[in-house]
């Protein structure tokens, strides 16, 4: 794995270290969903729902792959050794948790996602707003909306990209 891989996943394992307290665990993901659920006002709709099925999909992944020593928490080593198996079959296990949240910040349906959306679902996974609306405007080349095509590309670029040329490929979660 490259040295910018290894930044990406540093910073993705920040934000999913929900409590911080240097392990990723069930528990981390629950926070997360809730704090997203929260934040969107969507704790008792069908895409509330959907978004938290989707992040414990993405958890019994992450753990069924990193969790090398079955305590069912994940270390930085067990995650970086893994996320590149995850990365590898991102539309599977990966993107189906992009699209939920994608449909979560896609407040009236219209298949766009607007800046002050975007930026309520990042910083409460944890990212900056400051960070989350320049990642935005980055994104969608100031066009003022994002579509679930643009976010997808971004993630399959955060998880998979290691050029580090290649800037877009580090956009989604605000500066490494």
């Amino acid at each position: 794995m490259g040295a910018l891989l290894d930044q990406k996943y540093e910073k993705l394992f920040s934000l999913l270290d929900t409590n911080g307290d240097g392990v990723i665990a069930e528990n981390d993901f629950e926070l997360m969903a809730g704090r997203v659920l929260t934040a969107t006002d969507e704790e008792r709709t069908e895409k509330g729902e959907k978004y938290a099925d989707e992040m414990r999909n993405y958890w019994r992944a992450l753990r069924d792959t990193a969790d090398a020593d079955g305590d069912g928490r994940i270390s930085k080593d067990e995650f970086h050794q893994a996320l590149h198996q995850v990365s590898n079959t991102f539309d599977t296990l990966v993107g189906p948790l992009y699209q939920a949240g994608f449909h979560l910040a896609d407040r009236d349906d219209d298949g766009l996602v607007g800046r002050e959306d975007f930026v309520t679902v990042l910083a409460a996974i944890g990212v900056r707003a400051p960070e989350a609306g320049a990642s935005f405007d980055r994104l969608t080349e100031q066009s003022g909306q994002l579509t679930k095509n643009q976010l997808m590309a971004a993630a399959t670029q955060y998880y998979c990209n290691e050029d580090p040329a290649d800037t877009a490929s580090h956009l989604l979660f605000g500066a490494l």
